[in-house]
């Protein structure tokens, strides 16, 4: 039964019109994934040595076991954002005579099918080999290598579980952030030392490989807590779920702004209510964060000038390249209704100006106390602010003539390729690479200052303009209205 409902998705998955529209989205994908094996590969080989220089006074192999929960904490986060729930149109086949245990279970094996449940076997065997293998018996070193995979599927069963249960929860997956900082902290100060006592058992196993057969338990318990939560939801009278009452915030007092105001409110509660331009909401907020990790540099040491270009287009300008990508794809489920209105298409436009115009100051502002680290990024903020809002976003206009997929609102925008085309992949080089060469080609003409006085003054001179430049783009859009009905209806 299992094989039969394996070849039903297979045939599911290659039948569908997506399949064939996402071929190019495939190839790139596949393309990473290769790209990632052979990092994890020739970091695997590089690891022994990495330990070796880094620990000199500390056992490499111990040393590697003590850092593994760091890993399999960061995997887990990872697990969380990127890896998608098994799923599959149950409702057809509880109308058969199928077990839903069947089903569960089917659904359950063929998760393990997962890339980031082969990636780690690139790291590992090199390890296992180079490191581990010539100081152990092979039975002790099969041992510590399955042992490993043995976590590495319990933390894959345990992300499955979770999720399931943070999508029920509203903000579950910041109740799993603070749980893994309190337990960082616990680690940190010594409370309890966590990494030392998985590092201490992987030890143990090298000595007394027979110790692997109880680690065996962990993976079978979430594995059994995932058939259980799933049996208790498959019921054809709960596949739609309650309906959960949504509050939305009151804006009619942005009807002071006349219709630019109204479609602002259009598109704030389109944020508020929908999956995934919520996510995409909560991405900006995360992502202020990003200075911390590209921004800290040793005492004496400088940063290279593309760093700064580059954190402040993502910090300042995160929500209005992940937001803007998509426009107006975000109203494609009721474009055509939306284009029957009485509107102006000046208004629409100039609504979706205005609010990215007002997110961008705001991240601009909220990033500023970075400049205790670097007080330069006050004025390189600054430069990409004005970029972004001049250049970037007629730029986000004009690729928004050629969206073609509707967007499914209900899915996270994490790790979701749905509704991506090409134009989302050719987006990110001039928004993303596009400052970086400018910088570059005005710091030959007039020095570091003067790229980014150059950078600012391209901006700006796009925001002096930002009224003509609507009016160009609001009759483009007017004449390819229908053209972007089609695409939509189509995908």
């Amino acid at each position: 039964m299992n094989q039969n409902l394996f070849s039903l998705a297979w045939r599911e998955t290659i039948r569908s019109a997506y399949w064939g529209k996402s071929l190019a989205t495939n190839i790139g994908l596949g393309f990473l994934a290769i790209y990632f094996a052979v990092s994890f590969l020739f970091l695997g080989f590089a690891i022994p040595e990495i330990l070796t220089k880094g620990f000199p006074d500390h056992d490499p192999i111990s040393k590697f076991n003590n850092i593994l929960l760091a890993y399999l904490a960061i995997e887990l986060i990872i697990r969380q954002l990127m890896q998608k729930l098994p799923t599959v149109s149950f409702k057809p086949l509880l109308l058969q005579n199928i077990r839903r245990k069947k089903i569960v279970n089917y659904l359950m094996i063929r998760s393990i099918f997962n890339f980031f449940n082969v990636l780690p076997f690139f790291l590992l065997l090199p390890v296992t080999f180079s490191m581990v293998g010539e100081a152990h018996s092979g039975v002790a070193t099969l041992s510590w290598f399955l042992a490993i995979f043995i976590l590495i599927f319990s933390n894959h069963f345990l992300a499955i579980y979770l999720k399931w249960k943070f999508n029920e929860a509203e903000y579950g997956f910041f109740i799993f952030l603070a749980g893994l900082v309190g337990l960082y902290a616990i680690n940190h100060f010594g409370i309890v030392d966590l990494s030392g006592a998985l590092g201490k058992l992987l030890d143990l196993i090298l000595v007394n490989p027979a110790i692997t057969i109880l680690l065996i338990l962990l993976p079978v318990l979430f594995y059994f807590l995932n058939v259980r939560f799933l049996l208790s939801r498959m019921y054809l009278n709960l596949v739609s779920g309650k309906q959960k009452a949504e509050k939305v915030g009151d804006y009619s007092w942005l009807n002071n702004l006349g219709e630019t105001g109204r479609f602002i409110a259009l598109e704030l509660r389109l944020i508020w209510r929908n999956k995934r331009p919520r996510s995409v909401a909560v991405m900006t907020v995360i992502m202020l964060a990003y200075g911390l990790l590209i921004y800290r540099t040793d005492p004496g040491k400088s940063m290279p000038e593309f760093i700064f270009i580059l954190g402040g287009i993502i910090m300042v300008g995160m929500f209005s390249i992940s937001y803007g990508q998509f426009f107006p794809a975000w109203h494609s489920n009721y474009f055509s209704m939306l284009m029957c209105q009485r509107l102006k298409m000046k208004q629409f436009l100039q609504s979706f100006y205005m609010l990215v115009t007002v997110v961008s100051v705001a991240c601009y502002f909220l990033t500023l106390p970075y400049a205790f680290m670097h007080t330069k990024i006050i004025y390189t903020h600054l430069a990409m602010l004005l970029y972004n809002l001049g250049i970037n976003i007629p730029l986000l206009f004009f690729i928004g003539l050629y969206s073609k997929k509707r967007l499914d609102l209900n899915q996270s925008s994490v790790m979701n390729y749905q509704g991506v085309g090409a134009s989302q992949w050719l987006a990110g080089i001039p928004l993303l690479v596009g400052p970086i060469l400018l910088f570059q080609l005005f710091k030959l003409m007039f020095g570091v200052t003067g790229g980014y006085i150059g950078l600012g003054i391209l901006g700006s001179v796009g925001i002096l303009f930002h009224t003509f430049i609507i009016e160009f783009f609001s009759k483009k859009y007017l004449k390819q209205k229908h053209q972007l009905i089609s695409n939509y209806k189509n995908s």
